[in-house]
């Protein structure tokens, strides 16, 4: 087990919104942060990170918890693996009660690359030096050669290491002839996270394996759509001239780092996904796309450039001619050609206009038709009228029509999924006003405690118990003045509050007393008094 002191330790040098940004992207909002929540569907932002006291909850789905807790919920894993994966990405190393039981993930990583790196020897290096990479550049990126699998094995049991945590990184897996090492007669190219750790392995084939390209499997470490290849070598370079270049291919990275282009990255055989944003929205950067010409890489560009475009990412995008890649250019001593070739990109909402319209054909008044309506749909996911509105007239030419046709405040109704039940409605927030107003002043909670019950509460009946239980439990409601609409009442308002939520309470009990066969009549009447007496009392404003 990992020892509490270690576990404390590593909270203290957790920041809740560094964590949680790597994984969606944040908006400052006053003395917090909000994002739409990752739990369930929504498209106006209910989910609140408060970095004073490092906690976030959604307002609409009613979750919520500390850093540990979000990556436990949002990675699903346990608490143990949450912390394990915080540390890794904090290069903080953990401590355990019995220290058989500790993960050396490390070791293993670290180890078979050591060993990869050395096999690079032969007609595998001759290769890649015959495809114009320098010795610098295979140093720099730690290029390797991974020998056939029984050698690696026999290598990691030689060193002692632990072959069920090899296969829980991906190192090895598990066949019908038993164990056998994953990247294998492959050229390996090391994939590191942001704070320069080993997290997985992508190789490429050297003897014409169907598999061109494989990628270590997703992993408590590593998962392909929240890392791009060589960040950990491009950040320094990224976030000082604010540009980032994103390619397709573990090469092309290397090459354009050789010809100077030092803001290179590339997705690991996926498209740019939305778990890459924060990454990008990390620094205000901009994004040039290079894809390849061929029917793919075209289609890669248009989601690309779209999902940029919706989250207000300012950027371009380069397709190069089909069977040309930057590599094979800088291989080729293309390199000012290259340079060229990057100073002409095609803006990121240009681009996916272009793409969308050559969909259709222009000659027939049906298709443009269509093609308009795509476009316009494209223009209104931004959701920004400004932007939208600048490229009417781009989008005008494009589909050579009059402007008066493009009208992007009032688009064609779009068909949308029915809003999730939301647990905690808004109409409830008198309830959640009654417990921070509790929290806030000890008067107040007295009140609160001695007045309220949960049959009066509707909404946050779990919340006014954890109230009432006080002590250590209250630190469970630090989430309630998170909210942005939340008031705190003075005495006076607080118990009017009361009377009215009781005078509600307490008619409903009238009706359900006056409707009841079950009640003698005696005995009815008595408690209907009781309660027209306490209903008195309260349109009074007396609890």
């Amino acid at each position: 087990m990992i020892t509490k002191q270690s576990i404390d330790d590593l909270k203290s040098q957790i920041d809740i919104v560094d964590v949680i940004s790597q994984s969606l992207e944040l908006k400052k909002n006053g003395a917090n942060f909000k994002a739409c929540c990752p739990f369930h569907g929504e498209d106006t932002p209910s989910f609140v990170v408060s970095p004073a006291k490092q906690i976030y909850h959604c307002f609409g789905c009613g979750v919520g918890s500390d850093a540990i807790g979000f990556v436990q919920e949002y990675n699903k894993l346990s608490y143990p693996e949450a912390l394990e994966h915080i540390a890794n990405d904090l290069n903080f190393t953990l401590e355990y009660d019995n220290k058989t039981e500790q993960k050396d993930y490390k070791g293993i990583f670290e180890s078979i690359n050591g060993y990869y790196r050395k096999s690079l020897q032969g007609n595998e290096l001759q290769y890649l030096l015959d495809r114009g990479i320098t010795q610098e550049s295979i140093d720099m990126f730690e290029i390797g050669y991974a020998t056939d699998s029984n050698i690696q094995l026999d290598m990691l049991k030689q060193n002692f290491y632990n072959l069920q945590d090899a296969q829980d990184i991906g190192v090895l897996a598990t066949g019908n002839t038993g164990l056998y090492s994953r990247q294998s007669n492959r050229i390996t190219f090391p994939i590191r996270n942001r704070t320069n750790k080993l997290i997985g392995f992508g190789g490429r084939t050297t003897v014409n394996h169907s598999a061109k390209y494989l990628n270590s499997p997703t992993t408590k470490l590593f998962d392909k759509s929240k890392n791009l290849y060589g960040f950990n070598i491009a950040s320094e370079h990224i976030y000082k001239k604010g540009t980032i270049v994103i390619t397709e291919g573990y090469l092309d990275v290397v090459m354009m780092h050789q010809s100077n282009i030092k803001t290179a990255v590339a997705t690991m055989g996926t498209a740019l996904t939305k778990e890459h944003i924060p990454i990008i929205k990390r620094g205000n950067i901009k994004v040039l796309l290079c894809y390849d010409g061929d029917k793919a890489g075209r289609d890669a560009g248009f989601k690309a450039s779209a999902l940029l475009s919706q989250h207000e990412i300012d950027g371009g995008v380069i397709i190069f001619d089909d069977g040309v890649d930057p590599a094979d250019m800088v291989a080729d001593g293309k390199v000012e050609e290259l340079y060229e070739i990057m100073k002409k990109p095609v803006s990121l909402v240009k681009y996916a206009l272009q793409h969308i319209a050559a969909k259709f054909d222009m000659n027939n008044p049906l298709n443009k038709n269509e093609a308009l309506k795509e476009c316009i749909e494209f223009l209104v996911s931004l959701n920004n009228p400004l932007v939208s509105n600048e490229y009417r007239s781009y989008l005008a030419q494009l589909l050579e029509i009059d402007i008066s046709h493009i009208n992007i405040n009032n688009p064609p109704v779009q068909r949308k999924a029915p809003a999730p039940v939301q647990n905690n409605p808004t109409d409830a927030i008198y309830e959640l006003n009654i417990i921070a107003t509790a929290l806030e002043d000890f008067q107040a909670l007295n009140i609160v405690t001695q007045h309220c019950n949960i049959e009066i509460f509707e909404t946050y009946k779990n919340e006014l118990i954890t109230l009432q239980k006080g002590g250590d439990d209250l630190d469970k409601l630090d989430w309630v003045s998170l909210k942005d609409d939340i008031k705190i009442y003075t005495e006076l308002e607080l118990k009017s509050q009361l009377c009215i939520m009781l005078i509600s309470f307490h008619t409903k009990r009238l009706n359900e007393i006056g409707y009841n066969q079950d009640i003698n009549y005696v005995d009815k009447a008595k408690q209907i008094k009781d309660i027209q007496m306490n209903i008195l009392r309260y349109k009074k404003g007396r609890l």
